[in-house]
């Protein structure tokens, strides 16, 4: 069956609506969104997130006993009666007094400052708790930040592409009514855009989970709304995979605490080394007698004194916590090499993830997008003078739509991937052209 000119340029020009309609969609007017840096929810995750303030607070539970482990005890006031007799009279015997005591015990030389120094070490230990929990934070941020930026980019993709499959289902309609196509081009592609919006709902249900995670790490209320993330551009790494390993060995916040536990622990077994020599204890008395019962006066007493504990039993006491005080060094010590070989083990696993994806990313925009785009150029014209069918037009457009899709989401992990390095290292990472 001949189309006549009338029905051959209504095909034409829902063709040629068809050509344009992904450069047409991009004019309309559309709410503006506010757009959100994630640098900026980092930095207001720093300040709000619970986990990161109740990690503050710990700190400084720990800053407050440094002055306790190398205070004095406390003096001791004592009162007492001396030589009562029987009969209860404080005036018949020449010795009986009323005594006031104080006295203070006093650790020998040294010891004090070790026990100062093993608190200290301590709280070290525990403040790089609250880098480890900041840095994990962060990679928590930038995770949902990429992944919702995937969700906005993704939905443009699958919009684009509805409304241009929505195009070639009208094309496929008007050649099916005129007798030159088939119904089977018609029904597959209102499936194709019956997909795409379920989708898009898909894509809108992933969106308020993420704001609703962006939320909750902001310490904001999950109804709060969220902006759209900015563009995310895709820049390299600048860092070889020695320089990487080098920084975590030295920033890491795990492998940062273990060194300060392992310098209290070499404190502690200081401090055991000192506990052979005695502790002092210091007593003063003041002892007030009455006077004879004659009424002749008597003199006060002053009593002064000086005692030592004397170590005797250091085989069963002092040896072995020097002995423990020591394996418990070197078990830290093992542990410490342990974690550093997982962390560098880390390290170089997420660093060739990290290039396997860079590669990745380069082959899409080089490479699989272009030709892809070529390849939708070519099925037009050929489907322009009947020489392609509508299925390989169809066909041509959803590999590109999967190519899109795949690259955004190839770029999402990048994104995310970084950020978890960053973690392992305990630094924001900077990539080419930023600062941080």
């Amino acid at each position: 069956m001949k189309m006549n000119s009338k029905t051959f340029l209504a095909v034409l020009v829902l063709f040629l609506v068809s050509l344009f309609s992904p450069f047409l969609s991009f004019s309309r007017a559309e709410p503006e969104t506010p757009l959100i840096n994630v640098d900026q929810l980092v930095e207001e995750a720093l300040h709000n997130n619970p986990e990161i303030l109740a990690a503050k607070m710990k700190w400084e539970v720990y800053k407050e006993k440094v002055p306790q482990a190398s205070a004095l005890e406390d003096p001791m006031f004592g009162f007492g009666i001396i030589n009562l007799p029987t009969n209860f009279s404080f005036h018949d015997e020449d010795m009986t007094m009323k005594e006031f005591s104080i006295s203070q015990k006093l650790p020998f030389p040294g010891k004090r400052p070790l026990m100062k120094e093993m608190a200290e070490k301590e709280a070290e230990a525990v403040s790089t708790d609250i880098q480890a929990k900041a840095h994990q934070v962060i990679k928590d941020i930038k995770a949902a930040y990429y992944e919702l930026s995937h969700v906005y980019r993704a939905k443009e993709v699958i919009q684009r592409n509805k409304e241009l499959l929505e195009s070639f289902a009208k094309i496929a309609e008007s050649r099916y009514s005129v007798g030159q196509g088939i119904q089977q081009d018609v029904i597959k592609a209102h499936v194709e855009v019956s997909k795409m919006i379920d989708e898009l709902l898909m894509q809108e249900q992933k969106r308020k989970t993420l704001e609703a995670k962006l939320n909750a790490l902001l310490n904001r209320s999950p109804e709060t709304p969220m902006g759209k993330p900015e563009e995310v551009i895709y820049k390299k790494l600048p860092y070889s995979m020695e320089e990487l390993q080098k920084m975590a060995s030295d920033t890491n916040p795990t492998l940062k605490g273990m060194k300060k536990m392992i310098e209290s622990k070499e404190s502690a077994y200081a401090l055991a080394k000192k506990e052979y020599y005695p502790d002092f204890n210091l007593r003063f008395a003041y002892g007030q007698r009455d006077s004879t019962p004659n009424g002749i006066s008597r003199m006060n007493m002053l009593t002064g004194m000086v005692e030592v504990n004397i170590p005797i039993f250091y085989k069963s006491k002092q040896d072995r916590k020097v002995a423990e005080t020591k394996a418990d060094i070197q078990a830290a010590e093992a542990q410490y090499r342990a974690m550093k070989n997982e962390v560098l083990f880390t390290v170089t696993d997420m660093v060739s993830m990290i290039q396997r994806v860079e590669r990745q990313l380069d082959l899409y925009k080089t490479g699989i997008i272009p030709q892809a785009r070529l390849q939708i150029n070519s099925a037009l014209s050929a489907y322009r003078v009947n020489k392609a069918d509508f299925m390989t037009l169809l066909d041509s457009q959803m590999t590109l739509y999967k190519y899109e899709l795949e690259y955004h989401q190839a770029l999402t992990e990048y994104e995310k991937n970084v950020a978890s390095l960053g973690a392992v290292i305990g630094k924001q990472l900077s990539k080419e052209g930023e600062e941080k």
